[in-house]
């Protein structure tokens, strides 16, 4: 194939090793170069050159091939020094915990490094041809950090929380964990599986999501002819370059000509960005104006010019291409390989200083930047307090300035007048390396500035908690205690001033609440020595009952108990509960409510009387005569409690709950009926009387039946009273038998009065119940009383029937018992919990036999009021307590005395000492301290005791020479120093260093057990930057949520003045442009972004965190109308700066994890998202206010208000999410399709939407072609690409080319169209393959088509035509004419249709195109 076209490009041998990488450009160099049928033939035998070469090579890997770099030991070896001197300087408290950890953390992670490296050094030199080597580092599979693991060492993990913990894995999967390390281990690798099945879900979701909303951008026009654009720069991470310019402008078009210093043109409006021409644009700009989607004016859509090159094939995209489910796809995709969340780096960021350099010579003066004197590494330096500007003084002699000094005397602000003034912003925390007023020349380093202002000022507040390794006394040193009061009220004492806190040693030891010391400070103990006593003492007095066996703690006290003496327990089953019966001596048998075991309070019920002498056999109305009633508290659910006896009156009824429908009913209201008719369908009655039905609705609600004797009444004269009836009065001319009730009823006969029969139930004025004996009677006893549980007059429905009375048994505690001695007594029993224990004692010599032969148990109940008092155990309860002793001193069944000692625990001394650590305040002492001769050492001075440098009670730390020649081995305080023996005790001890602002847990001369929390120190970090990194932070921006912790943002420009505030509530004045005073207040744990003196615009961030892009919106939108732009404009500047925010922080988060995405294809979803308005003011418009319309529409409508002279609309722009923006769609199909169905259908039924099927979902859903790809209408039936004119002026005809609208439709509506035609009316005697006649459209004037060139028009380069370039006619004859929008227009195509093609020609070849 080679003879088929002239080869455009010399052509490069490269003799190098060819891996991935290599792969990928050499295949990318090949289709820019050669076009696409070349490519894949060099493609396809790569390929098979590969496969011949796998096969020959064999490549496999073993164990063998994991080869571990001998220098490993060393390296390791030298960290674990490394780490020794760390720690040795912890210890000697040189250094906080937080550098000891962080300097672990860097260590370990340079030395993890620095084995990576060379374990490549080690493969390269020994054995290239390695298969892990060659694998990894060829691209194949694997990489470096997989074989780290393998042959180097595994390196820090993190712990749960993201903490990264300060053991390190030194070992590989070559040699083998240790089991801890495994363990370590394990957390990542479940993390890491977890955060994938995870992901995967949400990655999903997050594309359909971009599909949704992006899926009917689709190129519908060649060129908008904007003239706007964005401005496009290569994007930095501070001083990093993540994505360089040239990179980020391939395959786009020029919105505005590149001129170069010398005023030469490099690129035109509207040129084609290829690589080439990228990299020379690149040169001479560092910003170049391109066009984008985010400004392309095409209706619904965007255009080929403002969209770019299609990135597949590197060339302008084709007409019809769906984009938008494109870019969709491109974002989504990767979002598997985004981490949920990245760790914390644990702790400080480590960032490289920058210099900062003077840009002329000159003399420096420090203006308004506040510095101060600091001790650095190096000696002295200037350190910037407050930051602000640095002005370095020109002019012109100064300029050619050699000497170092010059005798430049005048003040500053002459110097200001006569001088030009280089402004150099300095922030704060920079080193100045220059003095204020010194002259310097050209290049001289100014300052040494923190990594970047953001890193610099993005800091988070951090703790970490020091606990002490061993067990004493603290004592300060340095440290100047400070109480402080939060907002909340309580205290917190920090450290005012930095210093050592001292841990002096000793055993210490945790005295229980009550034990009182019984020694003193000095005193000597030996091992097994009692140290402190408390005693148990009882409250209340009682009989002692000591525990069962050895294992009881518990001492019960008995206060007071009764015994029901005459009443017998016994156990019986029902079911598979048991059931406890308590039988009196008159054989009334009680049911024992309370369970055994169980606490009881006063007045609550123990047991109820099994009885069924007041049980009913219906429900009925219950009339109380001569009872007398009182609530009791503690009874509510029971009922009221009979005081005086009586009688109850019963007058039964019949009651039945039907609910069901009238239609079952069989009788009528009012109807006598006999026991056993049949009221409703299946529902018998048991009695005869007087039905009443109760209905509602017609459902049968109730039927009653009131049984009694009817006698109809004949004249209304004669109507009797309703009542109680008793013999021998007379109703009706008859005699009443016996007692009655008389009702009044309405039967079908007529009006009646029924007899209704009364039951009378007697009541005692007291019940019968067990008698008690043995115990405080007066103090607690059980008394038996019969309660009413139904009112009086109360008709209670039933059909089994209830029971009218209940007889309990309750118990009673009387607190205002006085026995014998009452005074002492009385004492005794304050503070006793009234609660009684139910207890069941075994009575033996009562238990019965059946006649099967089997014992019943018989027992008694007693309800006993208990004291409980624990006892501790002896033995060592835990080391920090030291033995415990305890001694009981009363007997079983004993009677003591309130206050009585019942037992004695002792707290024995575990080894000899001295007692220290007691205070003489009145506080309870809950430490004690012993000094233990292992916590002193002695040191011989000899005779260089004259020459000793330290007095007694001194702190020294480990390596003071305390005399000439003698050094200390460990950190101690000098207890004495004794002349005569010439030696010095030194007591251990251990020093640990306090930053200022740590939290303190503890007083001077306070004890701590080993671990126990000592300090909390407080320090600032740099935000690790990722806290939400990764899909999370993708789905908050393009869901355009609010970030948690937003930055505070200037609402408007001006110049920071001053800074107020505490930490916890700062607060920073900004002096506005017009003078205005504008107060913000951060919130807390934010850091400033901005200080003193800084010129800040509407929007900058004054804090640190993430921007609100709805506020930036907002603020933006206020800021251009406040400077007289008109609606239009400020929404389309404050647009664009939110599109700019969203595309680069969307961008931002990608390239973090590497990942590469085209910018066009953010732009592409960001459109989608910003191009909305809410209407404020509908003026003299038919649109409503609070309406959500598309930008152009609400302007387009605007501009025939301002030609009519009618009041345009006010609007504000909005930024919606994906999901919002996806429902808010001009299609109900797609939004309805997508979520929310129901609801979107209700709105678009009852708003009378029409849907355009423009989008793709729309017309899957009704199963017609998409209008994307060939389905686009300029590509339909093969005729070839046409190009409606879009800016036609007729909107009618606009919608019509946009919809799709059916064939019926248009050849309905007087536009011409064959049955199998175009659904645009193309006829198709209007084409002709031989006439070369244009193709016309009869609803459009096709002179003023789109088209220039018409090789912008084949599909795609894979469709492999080549159109012969001289039948496109002389582009330059050709007349420009102006559209009604002011465009300009190209000219008329000629489209020569007489084409022929050779085999030859049939590769296409980018370069001979353009070329041509």
């Amino acid at each position: 194939m080679t003879h088929s076209l002239p080869i455009t490009h010399p052509m490069i041998f490269k003799n190098r090793v060819i891996d991935k990488g290599q792969l990928k450009k050499l295949i990318a160099a090949a289709f820019g170069q050669y076009g696409t049928a070349r490519t894949s033939e060099m493609a396809d035998r790569l390929k098979n050159l590969g496969f011949r070469f796998a096969t020959r090579a064999g490549v496999s890997i073993s164990v063998d091939d994991l080869q571990i770099p001998p220098s490993k030991q060393e390296l390791l070896e030298a960290a674990e020094e490394q780490i020794r001197e760390i720690e040795l300087r912890y210890s000697k408290g040189e250094i906080t915990e937080v550098e000891r950890f962080q300097r672990v953390i860097d260590t370990w992670n340079s030395t993890s490094e620095a084995l990576k490296d060379e374990v490549v050094r080690y493969f390269k030199a020994t054995n290239p041809l390695n298969s892990v080597y060659m694998m990894a580092f060829s691209g194949a599979r694997g990489n470096i950090s997989q074989v780290r693991q393998l042959v180097g060492m595994r390196g820090l993990m993190a712990d749960p929380q993201g903490e990264i913990i300060s053991l390190p894995i030194k070992t590989n999967f070559r040699e083998g964990l240790t089991v801890t390390e495994y363990i370590i281990s394990s957390y990542g690798a479940r993390k890491g599986l977890v955060d994938t099945a995870l992901r995967t879900a949400d990655s999903g979701y997050l594309t359909r999501r971009l599909v949704d909303v992006s899926q009917d951008v689709i190129i519908r026009e060649l060129d908008c002819g904007t003239a706007r654009g964005i401005t496009v720069e290569a994007m930095c991470d501070g001083d990093r370059i993540l994505i360089p310019l040239a990179d980020r402008l391939l395959g786009r078009s020029l919105a505005e000509d590149v001129v170069s210093e010398s005023g030469e043109v490099v690129a035109r409006r509207n040129d084609w960005l290829s690589e080439d021409l990228a990299q020379v644009v690149a040169k001479h700009t560092k910003k170049v104006k391109v066009r984008s989607p985010l400004t392309c004016e095409a209706a619904r859509s965007v255009c080929q010019a403002c969209y770019g090159w299609s990135l597949a094939h590197h060339a302008p995209v084709d007409l019809g291409e769906a984009v938008g489910i494109i870019a969709a796809q491109s974002i989504g995709e990767p979002g598997t390989q985004l981490t949920m969340r990245t760790f914390h780096t644990g702790g400080v960021f480590s960032g490289a200083a920058r210099d900062i350099l003077a840009p002329t010579g000159g003399k420096i003066n420090y203006a308004g930047i506040k510095t101060r004197q600091v001790q650095g590494e190096d000696g002295p330096e200037i350190q910037v307090e407050t930051g602000g500007v640095l002005e370095l003084i020109v002019d012109v002699e100064i300029r050619e300035l050699d000497t170092e000094e010059s005798p430049l005397n005048l003040s500053a602000l002459d110097q200001k007048k006569k001088h030009n003034i280089h402004k150099i912003p300095i922030n704060t925390g920079s080193r100045l390396l220059v003095q204020d007023g010194q002259m310097i020349k050209p290049g001289t380093i100014i300052a040494n500035t923190p990594p970047s202002r953001a890193a610099s000022r993005s800091t988070e507040r951090a703790t970490k908690d020091v606990s002490t390794d061993i067990s004493g006394e603290v004592r300060f040193e340095g440290i100047i205690p400070e109480e402080k009061r939060d907002r909340q009220g309580s205290t917190t004492v920090i450290a005012r001033t930095g210093g050592l806190i001292w841990v002096l040693s000793g055993e210490v030891y945790n005295l229980p609440s009550d034990a009182k010391p019984v020694v003193n400070n000095q005193d000597q103990v030996q091992s097994m020595d009692v140290l402190a006593m408390s005693n148990i003492t009882t409250k209340h007095g009682g009989i002692v009952r000591l525990p069962d066996g050895e294992e009881g703690r518990d001492v019960e006290i008995i206060t007071a108990q009764v015994i029901l003496d005459q009443a017998t327990v016994t156990i019986q089953e029902k079911g598979s509960k048991e059931i406890y019966l308590i039988t009196t001596r008159d054989s009334q048998q009680f049911s024992l409510l309370a369970t055994p075991g169980s606490k009881v309070t006063s007045g609550q019920v123990v047991a109820e009387l099994i009885d069924d002498r007041y049980r009913t056999n219906t429900g009925g109305t219950l009339k109380y005569a001569g009872i007398e009633t009182k609530r009791r508290s503690g009874s509510g659910k029971y009922g009221q409690e009979v005081v005086k006896g009586g009688t109850l009156l019963w007058i039964p009824e019949e009651s039945h709950e039907v609910n069901k429908d009238i239609s079952l009913l069989l009788v009528e209201d009012g109807q006598y009926v006999e026991a056993g008719t049949e009221v409703v369908k299946d529902i018998f009655c048991q009695t005869s009387g007087i039905v009443t039905v109760v209905q509602k609705n017609d459902i049968l609600r109730e039927i009653i039946v009131k049984p009694g004797t009817l006698h109809l009444i004949t004249d209304p004269e004669d109507m009797p009273a309703e009542g109680m009836v008793r013999p021998p009065e007379t109703v009706m001319g008859e005699e009443v038998e016996a007692l009655s009730y008389l009702e009044i009823v309405q039967t079908p006969e007529g009006m009646g009065a029924l007899l209704r029969p009364v039951t009378e139930f007697p009541v005692s004025d007291s019940p019968p119940g067990p008698s008690t004996s043995t115990g405080e009677k007066d103090l607690i006893q059980l008394r038996t009383a019969q309660r009413l549980p139904y009112k009086d007059g109360e008709r209670i429905k039933s059909v089994q029937g209830v029971d009218l009375v209940r007889t309990h048994l309750l118990l009673e505690i009387n607190p205002d018992y006085l026995g014998e001695g009452s005074g002492e007594k009385r004492s005794s029993l304050e503070g006793l919990e009234l609660v009684a224990d139910i207890e069941l004692i075994p009575a033996p010599e009562l238990n019965q036999t059946t006649e099967d032969g089997e014992e019943i148990e018989v027992m008694r109940l007693q309800l006993v009021i208990l004291e409980s008092l624990l006892i501790r155990r002896e033995g060592i309860a835990d080391l920090t307590q030291g033995q415990i002793r305890t001694q009981l001193l009363v007997q079983e069944g004993a009677e003591v005395k309130p206050g009585d000692v019942i037992a004695s625990t002792e707290i024995l001394c575990n080894s000899p000492g001295e007692i220290a650590g007691l205070r003489n305040d009145d506080e309870q002492v809950r430490r004690l301290l012993v000094v233990r001769p292992r916590d002193l050492f002695t040191v011989d001075l000899g005779d260089k005791i004259d020459q000793l440098q330290v007095q007694e009670g001194n702190l020294l730390v480990a390596g003071t020479e305390v005399v000439p020649g003698i050094r200390l081995t460990e950190s101690s305080q000098v207890e004495l120093i004794d002349s005569t023996d010439k030696t010095m005790v030194l007591r251990l001890a251990r020093p640990y260093r306090v930053s200022p602002g740590a939290i303190l847990h503890l007083g001077d001369g306070g004890l701590v057990q080993r671990g126990d929390k000592l300090v909390l120190l407080v320090f600032e970090r740099a935000k690790t930057g990722d806290i939400i990194q990764g899909l999370p932070r993708i789905e908050e921006l393009l869901e355009a949520r609010k970030p948690k912790e937003a930055c505070v943002l200037a609402r408007r420009p001006g110049e920071v003045q001053a800074v107020e505030g505490e930490d916890d509530l700062r607060s920073i004045r900004v002096v506005e442009i017009d003078g205005t005073m504008t107060t913000y207040t951060l919130l807390p744990g934010q850091s400033l972004m901005v200080v003193e003196g800084e010129r800040v615009e509407a929007g900058t961030p004054i804090s640190d965190g993430q921007q609100n892009p709805h506020e930036l919106l907002e603020i933006k939108f206020n800021w251009y109308l406040e400077q007289g732009m008109s609606h239009y404009e400020a929404a389309m500047g404050a647009l664009a700066q939110v599109q700019q925010f969203l595309v680069d922080a969307v961008q931002g988060v990608y390239q973090s994890q590497g990942i590469d995405i085209a910018d066009k294809h953010i732009e592409v979803i960001v459109r989608q998202m910003t191009c909305k308005v809410r209407l404020d003011d509908g003026g003299d418009t038919t649109m409503l206010p609070g309406e959500l319309m598309e930008l152009y529409q609400v302007e387009q409508v605007n501009e025939a208000m301002s030609i009519t002279g009618g009041a345009p609309a006010k609007y504000t722009p909005v930024l919606l999410g994906i999901t919002k923006a996806s429902l808010n769609t001009d299609s109900f199909i797609s939004a309805a399709s997508f979520q929310e169905t129901t609801r979107v259908l209700t709105e678009a039924a009852i708003e009378g939407k029409s849907d355009w099927l423009r989008g793709l979902k729309e017309n899957v859903i009704i199963g017609r072609l998409i209008p994307a790809g060939t389905g686009f209408n300029a590509y339909e039936e093969g005729r070839g690409p046409m190009a409606p004119d879009y800016d036609a002026g007729i909107d009618l005809d606009d919608e019509i080319v946009g919809s799709g609208l059916s064939d019926s439709f248009l050849s309905g509506h007087g536009y011409s169209g064959a049955a199998d035609d175009s659904e645009y009316g193309v006829m198709s005697d209007e084409f002709s393959s031989g006439s070369g006649r244009n193709i016309s459209y009869p609803m459009f004037d096709n002179s003023d088509s789109d088209v220039d060139d018409l090789q912008d028009l084949v599909v795609d380069d894979r469709t492999a035509y080549r159109l012969d370039p001289k039948s496109s006619g002389d582009k330059s004859s050709a007349k420009k004419r102006k559209t009604p929008k002011g465009k300009v227009k190209k000219p008329d195509p000629i489209l020569d249709m007489d084409l022929e093609l050779d085999d030859e020609e049939l590769i296409y070849d980018p370069m001979e195109d353009q070329e041509d």
